[in-house]
Parts: C-alpha cells; structure tokens; sequence
C-alpha cells in the first residue's frame, strides 16, 4: 500500500470507528460490564489454581493482568464498530423488550439443565410449536454461523494450534471442528433463548425477532464475538503456555 493511500484508510478508521463514549454507552446497557466482572473472576481462580501447582515445583510464571480481558473487549468494539453502527445498535437497545431479553440472558443462576428439561417438556406441547419456532429464529439471527466462526477462528483454532499435538490438525480435522463447534453454539442458543424467553408474549417474541432481525444487531453479534475471542485469546494462550500435562499427571 502506498503512503498516501495509507495515511487516507488509517483516518477514516480513526474518524469513522464508535467513540469510547459509545462504546462505554453500549457496555452499559448490554450488560457486558457484569459478563467482563464474571469471567475476570473466574479466570482469576483459574490462574490461582495454576500458581498453587506451580508453587510446589521450581517453575514461576507472571500473572496475566485480569484488566486487560476489559481493556481489550472495548477497543475491538471501539476498532470494529463505526459510530453511525453503534448510534443504531444503541437505538435497539431503547426497546424495553430487548433489555428484558438481554436481563434474562445475564441471569447468574441461569441453569443449562433446567433450560434442557423446560425445552423437553415445552416441545411436548403441541400448542408451544409457534412459540418455539419464533424463539428459534430468534436464536438462529443471535448465533449466525458468520459470527460464530469468528469466534472459532480467532480463539478456539489458535488454542487447537498450540495445544499438544496441535501440529497434527490438518485442514479436514479443523473444518469438521469448525462445523462441529457452529452446530454445538446454534443447539445450545436455541435451548437458551426459548427458555430465556418463557414469559414473553407471543406477540413479545414476534417484536424481539423483528429487533434481532436488524442490521444494527447483527452488527452487533459480529463484532461482540470477535471482541470476546479478542479479549479472551492472550489470556487463554498464556494459559496454555505455562500447563504441561508431563508434569501434573500422577
């Protein structure tokens, strides 16, 4: 790329991309704030784990910073959402039933098994099958296989790559994990979201698909799974870089 050229797309990403007043807007008012609070606990007491069984052998590694999970979700937002995107997706997000949706999503004692079992039952009822197919739709425009792949390639490939043995995952093995890891995520959203859902209206679910169904959320979803593998990617490969099975098997 020639300079001027460079100099040109390096101010448009600067004048066009959301501004952090946006972006801190956005966290807000999703809830991410309280997801990034979540996993920065629990990562903490996975690397408190791995500082115990370190410390009974002669090996010490340094910690990595918790803070940068949050630092890093928001400057992907900040990188990969432009302002007028943002201006639309903080529109959706004025619509009462997308915050009750988005509330449900962030539950701290959602249980996936009682969300198994309401499904079981619920499909069990022939009246449900409208209620169910709305709340699917739903789900298929949150859990898009463009938006999951982001995430598999970004985070789940390169943990594959460096794993043990990760130089023998050829392409054929990586696309029938890709494929498989897309089926799992598409599976696991539509379980969530009918049961997530379970008090909405009818006529609720049909104004909820019609929200998720915008271009500004589906701008949205990309961008919050590629922040996420962003954000979570240098934390889980430093991780993996200071586990060696050789030495913790018994």
């Amino acid at each position: 790329m020639n300079k001027p050229l460079f100099i040109v797309v390096l101010l448009s990403n600067l004048l066009f991309s959301a501004t952090s007043e946006q972006v801190e807007q956005y966290i807000s008012v999703s809830n991410s704030e309280e997801q990034l609070i979540a996993l920065e606990g629990q990562f903490s007491k996975m690397q408190n784990n791995l500082n115990r069984l370190e410390s009974n052998t002669s090996e010490t590694s340094e910690n990595y910073d918790m803070q940068l999970l949050s630092i890093r979700f928001r400057e992907y937002l900040q990188k990969n959402i432009s302002e007028d995107e943002m201006n639309e997706i903080l529109k959706q997000y004025k619509s009462i039933l997308l915050l009750q949706f988005v509330s449900a999503q962030n539950d701290p004692d959602f249980d996936p098994k009682v969300a198994a079992n309401y499904v079981k039952e619920l499909q069990k009822n022939p009246e449900a099958s409208v209620r169910i197919e709305l709340a699917e739709k739903i789900a298929n425009a949150l859990y898009k296989k463009e938006s999951v792949t982001i995430l598999f390639d970004n985070l789940i490939k390169p943990l594959m790559q460096n794993s043990i043995g990760g130089n023998k995952i050829n392409d054929e093995i990586m696309k029938k994990s890709r494929d498989s890891y897309i089926k799992m995520m598409s599976e696991q959203g539509k379980t969530e979201t009918i049961y997530l859902t379970k008090d909405f209206t009818q006529d609720e679910l049909e104004a909820l698909l019609k929200i998720v169904q915008t271009p500004a959320i589906d701008h949205e979803s990309k961008a919050v799974f590629g922040a996420m593998a962003y954000a979570l990617k240098e934390f889980f490969l430093s991780m993996a870089s200071r586990y060696d099975v050789s030495k913790h098997q018994r």
